[in-house]
């Protein structure tokens, strides 16, 4: 068995960090939600509200409210411009970075109207990274991607399914193609 000799006119420095793959999206994924949406949201929100009022459950309406409200605001704000990259050494979001070694797994999902690749991570927190992707670097970024961590065909986490379930059950908006009146 023999080991790979380095010529002696070259040296290798193993500290440098090369760039794989380069990209600049949105911080999260991002979709305004429609006027009908909310309507039909906060008439959820009341109906259970009336509910949970019977069963002297204030802190959980208070709960609910805030869970709106946070959404209202994320869809509200369009997300800023982040430079996100992958190299030798890891992954980066912005300035934020994250080694190989703790990343376990990765996975493309489609959230609101982005597509992202999302990796599974060893840490507590955060345990899952999402970063949004141009759908015509997905091949690209699979391709280096893979050699590091295993891929999953779809998200592992029990939420992710059932926020699926629901959505294709409940839908709170028209989906495309669909119109009123038709």
């Amino acid at each position: 068995m023999e080991v790979d000799k380095i010529p002696e006119n070259e040296s290798v420095d193993l500290n440098e960090e090369k760039v794989l793959f380069e990209w600049s999206a949105p911080e999260r994924a991002y979709q305004r939600k429609t006027k009908d949406f909310w309507v039909t949201a906060v008439a959820i929100l009341i109906l259970v509200s009336v509910i949970l009022i019977f069963i002297k459950e204030f802190f959980l309406i208070m709960a609910l409210i805030s869970v709106l409200f946070l959404a209202y605001a994320l869809s509200s704000v369009p997300p800023g411009t982040v430079k996100n990259k992958l190299t030798n050494r890891g992954l980066y979001f912005g300035e934020l970075r994250y080694e190989w070694a703790v990343l376990k797994r990765f996975w493309f999902k489609k959230s609101l109207s982005n597509e992202t690749i999302c990796f599974g991570t060893s840490l507590r927190f955060p345990q899952q990274i999402s970063l949004v992707i141009d759908p015509k670097d997905q091949e690209k970024l699979k391709e280096i991607v893979i050699k590091r961590i295993p891929m999953l065909e779809s998200s592992p986490t029990f939420v992710d399914r059932l926020t699926k379930w629901f959505a294709a059950r409940l839908p709170l908006e028209d989906r495309e193609g669909t119109k009123k009146g038709n």
